[in-house]
């Protein structure tokens, strides 16, 4: 195999935020961390370069990362989806399955019980168990120690600002010490649960903000010339949807266009970011050296930020077909299954969640080796 044949490929996750929804994440991640193993066997060279996360994103970014292997992320993955359904007495109907998590989820969050203050409640449930939740499930030296960059975002109650926490330095942000807060953060997602504090700041979900944290991913990714990028975007909401015929399916619409993934509806800046990013690599290469100041090599470095990626691959849970009528959606994952933690509906959501990425990762994996040896001369 030649050495253009087997150039590096850099993988950066997006997970997003979507309560019950992440059941789809996890079956996802499964495929893509089965996948790296089984191409890196046949002597490619896949680096798991980051995992950024919102929310249930981020708990499951805090499992891959923070494990020794990419077999101990599937267990530790598998694990914790495991303990978060929530049983339910099988002839229940389904609404009911449901909505018994408004009760509570062990290992995630309790009802609070002092009614007697609830004209000054600012949130509804303790979310303190999924501090020992992802206290067991998470190695959080692992992910600390990480060569894996690990991201994940929350925003200030106050101020309104979004921040980033991460393992590594990433562009701008500093590194930090991750630890279950950091996570619960991400995750605090009012009115259900109390906002977070890190650094005597109060945080809330970062997916208020943005519930899809591309820069960051983007910014992990290196600048060597000699790589390319593959950005996996898992979207938990789909971009098509058949057209409303009552309310309730407006209202559910609504829903999906505020916590989509925005960057898909605009291909066209992202192509053209790519275009620009490679003419000023172009012209700086005819530049000699010394006739690069100070201020312009800090606007090129600046510039070489938003690298080159070489394939994003979208991967819709709810619409992974690429037909010209989009999917019928399961009922089971309207506006309100966020909160489906039953055993039918989560492990429904995590065989569909690693065919579908299985089936669209797995091309993906290929092309890249396919157009390497095809640009190769015969004989090489």
């Amino acid at each position: 195999m030649s050495q253009t044949a087997n150039k590096p490929v850099e993988v950066g996750v997006v997970l997003q935020g979507g309560g019950a929804l992440g059941a789809y994440e996890c079956g996802a991640l499964n495929a893509l961390l089965e996948l790296i193993d089984e191409f890196s066997a046949k002597g490619h060279r896949i680096l798991l370069k980051v995992v950024s996360g919102v929310s249930i994103g981020s708990i499951n970014a805090a499992c891959v990362v923070g494990a020794k292997s990419s077999a101990d992320a599937r267990a530790r993955l598998n694990a914790m989806w495991d303990d978060l359904m929530l049983e339910t007495p099988p002839f229940w109907m389904h609404a009911a399955q449901r909505d018994l998590a408004y009760f509570g989820l062990p290992g995630f969050y309790t009802p609070r019980t002092d009614f007697w203050t609830a004209p000054s409640w600012t949130y509804v449930y303790d979310t303190r168990p999924l501090l020992v939740t992802l206290a067991r499930y998470v190695d959080f030296a692992a992910l600390n120690a990480s060569a894996t960059a690990f991201a994940v975002t929350a925003v200030e109650v106050v101020t309104g600002t979004l921040r980033a926490f991460v393992n590594q330095p990433l562009g701008k942000v500093p590194a930090t010490k991750i630890e279950p807060r950091h996570v619960l953060a991400s995750g605090s997602l009012p009115p259900g649960f109390p906002w977070t504090e890190i650094d005597g700041m109060p945080h809330w979900d970062g997916g208020l903000v943005d519930n899809t944290p591309l820069g960051l991913a983007i910014d992990a990714f290196s600048t060597d010339a000699e790589v390319d990028r593959m950005l996996v975007v898992m979207n938990l909401y789909p971009l098509r949807a058949r057209l409303p015929r009552n309310l309730a399916v407006v209202e559910d619409r609504m829903h999906e266009l505020s916590f989509g993934n925005r960057l898909r509806q605009d291909h066209d800046t992202a192509r053209r970011i790519n275009a620009l990013v490679e003419t000023i690599d172009d012209l700086a290469a005819l530049v000699p050296p010394e006739a690069l100041d100070e201020r312009l090599r800090a606007r090129l470095d600046e510039a070489r930020r938003y690298k080159i990626i070489d394939a994003i691959v979208n991967i819709d849970m709810q619409d992974p077909s690429a037909t010209l009528i989009p999917a019928a959606q399961n009922p089971a994952d309207d506006k309100d299954g966020m909160r489906d933690f039953s055993p039918e509906t989560v492990g429904r959501r995590r065989r569909d969640g690693f065919k579908f990425a299985h089936d669209i990762l797995r091309p993906a994996f290929e092309s890249r080796w396919r157009v390497a040896d095809a640009s190769q001369p015969a004989g090489s």
